[in-house]
């Protein structure tokens, strides 16, 4: 059994995701509309977490890792 996402904490770092969604806000003034997100960040996300769950500022900026497991 799993358990419940938390839509109010990013599933990669664990720190509060500040979404407008969650926080009853409109998509639109969420901070995820005004930035682009790489697709490879997207990736590390768990299967049922895609299009479930938000990640942060902070992990939606970060660069994606190469496959050494470093920032590239």
């Amino acid at each position: 059994m799993t358990s419940p996402l938390d839509l109010l904490t990013c599933p990669l770092c664990g720190q509060a995701n500040q979404c407008a969604v969650a926080a009853g806000l409109s998509a639109q003034s969420c901070w995820c509309m005004q930035q682009r997100i790489a697709p490879e960040v997207l990736a590390r996300l768990a299967a049922e977490q895609r299009h479930q769950a938000c990640i942060c500022p902070a992990c939606g900026q970060s660069q994606p890792l190469s496959p050494t497991g470093t920032s590239s």
